[in-house]
């Protein structure tokens, strides 16, 4: 098995998995295609309303934003070629590149750089409803300089901002039909999408990275069992499919290389706050206890990194090590239980069904809490429900999810502070909010990394969730596709395969 570890050094910040239609793989000799297999629906077309990684994963292909970044999370120029900031932080100034074009062949300029944030800010007539309140929040104005320079202005200092914006721009006016038909600039258009089926990907032509993409077309098809999906994987139906550990083994090693390396996504238990056992610390903190963390990554994902809060220790910088917070001890945990009155806590475990990773966690969890007296019902959704009633309703009692990492600690550790608007936890800590919200107004990398490591700390003391490792991802990769790159973000980098000849 071959391991592709990179050490992700994050200097800098988003948004689910795509699906995709039928067909034979690409067999290089005489046709320029992949095949790319996923196991869920995209939530939705329209970047700038997607909440799933699943989403972005697939779809960073279609969209590209001012700037970009490399698999060792340094910001890159994309659309703007070039940008200055402010002494005092506040009004950041883009240039861009010239003669650059969406799908539909109108050109890229500074009018569809103000209309997307306005867009996303809420300040669009025609979509007056703030769409994502990362940028609402720290946004002030968007101003037009000339065709091809724009400055955005914010309220306040954020020592993150340029990590967000990878953010889609998409052409003036664009907004409302962009669910229907997604129009972007980035390496393939899309040329058709059927719900819970897939999505062609075709090559744009007049894309901004001179050469690239090497293939004419991507198939991503969406599965719905695994085994089966593996069983399609050996019969050369699939070019590239990620892989649970326990399903490795039945991964031809003659056709498929598989790369396994550390993703930057937490997965977590994740107790919902309000639900009223849950609201009590010392109940949180007994499922800490009741939890064998390792016993857990040996089953699930070999040589994953266990964590006490959601936080990877791939950045390396910005981590806080809390060593052994929580130690295995289920007779702690039972008597944390009996002190809360809780010694017959029962609970249901809401979680999506594509994801095999998190089910078998959950499954794992559920028999390591009957050791201690605690019932877990294990209850699964699809993962458009889960998106729904759990994300965006916080309709649960608890739940089992990979939170993936982002290119800045601000949008990681964001997540749990008090109002923001996903936190699905419903996790309230005032010097939490505190210590994440003022490391957003620190120039100095140094105060914002204390910062954000008492942060850490906080979350793992106060267990607000029981969080479990860093998942190790198993990637398999037909053995003549060249160009695959892990990321320290999901996204499946389509733009450089290219078929060995």
């Amino acid at each position: 098995m071959k391991r592709a570890l990179a050490t992700l050094l994050i200097l800098t910040m988003l948004f689910g998995l795509a699906a995709c239609g039928g067909g034979k793989p690409a067999a290089p000799a005489h046709e320029n295609k992949a095949v790319v297999a996923i196991p869920q629906d995209l939530d939705s077309l329209d970047p700038h309303k997607s909440n799933a990684s699943g989403t972005q994963e697939v779809m960073l292909n279609v969209f590209a934003g001012l700037l970009n970044f490399s698999s060792g999370g340094e910001i890159l120029p994309a659309l703007a070629e070039r940008w200055e900031i402010s002494e005092d932080g506040l009004i950041y100034t883009f240039h861009l590149k010239e003669g650059l074009s969406f799908h539909d062949g109108s050109e890229v300029d500074a009018a569809d750089v103000k209309y997307s944030f306005d867009r996303l800010c809420g300040k669009d007539i025609k979509e007056p409803e703030v769409v994502k309140a990362t940028y609402a929040d720290v946004i002030d104005h968007v101003n037009v300089l000339d065709d091809h320079t724009v400055a955005i202005v914010l309220k306040k200092p954020d020592a993150s901002f340029l990590s967000y914006l990878y953010i889609a721009v998409i052409p003036e006016g664009s907004g409302p039909s962009q669910a229907q038909t997604p129009v972007g600039a980035g390496p393939f258009r899309c040329a058709s999408y059927t719900p819970g089926v897939g999505l062609t990907l075709e090559k744009f032509e007049d894309y901004y990275e001179e050469g690239l993409p090497y293939l004419d077309e991507v198939e991503v098809k969406i599965f719905t069992d695994s085994s089966s999906a593996v069983l399609a994987l050996a019969n050369g139906e699939y070019d590239y499919m990620s892989v649970a550990y326990d399903l490795v083994s039945q991964v031809p090693e003659d056709q498929f290389e598989i790369y396994n390396y550390g993703s930057n996504t937490i997965q977590l238990l994740g107790l919902n706050n309000s639900f009223e056992p849950f609201s009590d610390i010392r109940v949180r903190q007994a499922l800490n206890y009741a939890v064998d963390r390792d016993a857990l990554i040996e089953l699930v994902a070999p040589g994953s990194q266990k964590v006490y809060s959601n936080f990877s220790p791939l950045m390396e910088y910005w981590y806080e090590d809390l060593g052994e917070l929580y130690p295995y001890d289920p007779e702690k945990a039972k008597a944390l239980l009996a002190e809360a009155g809780c010694s017959d806590l029962h609970f249901t475990c809401t979680v999506a069904s594509e994801y095999d990773q998190n089910v078998n966690a959950a499954t794992i969890i559920k028999n390591q809490l009957e050791k201690v007296g605690v019932t877990m019902d294990l209850k699964l959704c699809d993962w458009n429900t889960w998106l729904e009633k759990i994300y965006t309703e916080f309709d649960y009692e608890a739940t089992v999810i990979g939170f993936t990492g982002k290119l800045d600690p601000d949008p990681i550790l964001v997540r749990f502070t008090t109002g923001f608007k996903r936190n699905f936890i419903e996790f309230e800590n005032e010097a939490y909010t505190d210590a994440v919200l003022s490391a957003r107004e620190e120039t100095s990398q140094e105060a914002r990394a204390a910062l954000f490591k008492k942060a850490q700390r906080i979350l793992g003391e106060e267990a607000a969730s029981v969080f479990l490792m860093d998942v190790d991802f198993y990637i398999a990769v037909k053995k003549d596709l060249e160009g695959f790159v892990p990321y320290p973000v999901y996204f499946i980098d389509m733009k450089n395969w290219r078929w060995a000849e």
